[in-house]
């Protein structure tokens, strides 16, 4: 009877405590504010957040900590470029940086947070915060003024990489620093301008971009970056999202790859037109999102099961903005009360029955 109870309780448990994931999207200005989109469903249900609060301007980079703490960044508005902090899940969203000279004429393309280090990225733009986005630093080099910069990634904080356009079309600029932006060395890499980069660990790295759809990889921390064994094609890999060494997701023009073995062999599948983000949490689920090209019209694209499947997500009802970017929290969303309450007597039968057994095997 208890072993039949406890497969009643587990099948009651199970759709309600699939862990479930935090997250946002953003995009272009909508209805007079910037896009911003929120699910903590893994994307069953999304929310617009920031009414009035968040500029019209063009959201272009956002990162998702944890389930309840996100940065997003964009355009400028009223001189200054535009970065929010969340950390209430995005019922609040703080504007960071108005007024700084750091900040003055910047149209905001990329962020990334690593060790608590906010790095802030686009046209004569690299900005640096150290104190939770307080104060600004612009760490770009002299020699790299007007590049657009459209790539960051980070490890640990100090160790972070930038990349985006170079001075000619055979040359994409690659910069590294190994002591927080005070310092940077220009790496070599076979592409017209870097897009995406991220990081696995301080050796291991992932940059795409154009073009032809490149895919790179490096194991040296990128003394040398290797070409990798994709598609191709005429266009734009637009952004990466390194889950491990071996589980790697890319957003292309108009579609979505992936590789569970390194970079060896990849998988791909047609999306609408310019897919511009992509993020994932393993290597079973990953999310991207799309502008929708002539249409005007973005998109939020899922899958649950290798990339072997994708589903269109979004709001329960109005427009869906064309889409810059995605980001989800690794940490699932905490467990409601009900699903506690059943997983605890779900163990409580459980425990009961094995003693019941132990009992009768004596």
């Amino acid at each position: 009877m208890k072993t039949i109870l406890l497969l009643a309780i587990l099948l009651i448990a199970a759709p309600l405590c699939a862990a479930m994931y935090a997250g946002w999207a953003v995009g272009d200005a909508d209805r007079g504010y910037g896009t911003i989109f929120a699910t903590t469903d893994s994307g069953a249900t999304w929310v617009r957040q920031g009414s009035g609060q968040v500029a019209n301007v063009r959201m272009g980079g956002v990162q998702a900590l944890d389930p309840l703490t996100a940065w997003v960044a964009g355009d400028a508005d009223n001189g200054y470029a535009t970065i929010y902090h969340t950390s209430d899940g995005g019922v609040t969203w703080t504007r960071k940086g108005f007024g700084q000279s750091a900040l003055l004429g910047i149209d905001a393309a990329k962020l990334h947070v690593s060790s608590n280090v906010v790095w802030v990225i686009g046209v004569n733009a690299i900005l640096r915060s150290l104190d939770h986005g307080a104060t600004w630093t612009n760490c770009l080099p002299a020699a790299y003024t007007n590049r657009l910069l459209q790539g960051v990634g980070s490890y640990a904080g100090a160790s972070v990489w930038v990349g985006g356009a170079g001075s000619t079309k055979s040359s994409a600029t690659l910069l590294h620093s190994t002591n927080t932006g005070l310092t940077w060395v220009l790496q070599s890499i076979a592409a017209e301008h870097i897009l995406g980069i991220s990081a696995v660990n301080a050796q291991t790295l992932w940059a795409v971009g154009g073009g032809g759809f490149v895919v790179f990889r490096t194991d040296d921390g990128g003394a040398k970056w290797d070409k990798q064994p994709t598609s191709g094609g005429e266009g734009d890999a637009n952004e990466v999202c390194a889950v491990s060494t071996n589980n790697v997701w890319v957003a292309v023009d108009n579609f979505d790859e992936w590789s569970t073995n390194g970079g060896l062999t990849w998988a791909t599948a047609n999306m609408p037109y310019y897919t511009m983000g992509i993020c994932a949490i393993d290597e079973h689920e990953a999310w991207s999102v799309a502008t929708g090209g002539y249409t005007g019209t973005g998109s939020i694209w899922h899958t649950s099961n290798g990339g072997g499947m994708w589903e269109q997500q979004g709001p329960a009802s109005g427009r869906v903005a064309p889409m810059s970017t995605v980001s989800f929290a690794r940490e699932p969303v905490p467990e409601p009360g009900l699903c506690l309450l059943l997983l605890g007597l779900a163990g409580f039968v459980r425990r009961s029955t094995a003693s019941h057994r132990l009992f009768r095997a004596q």
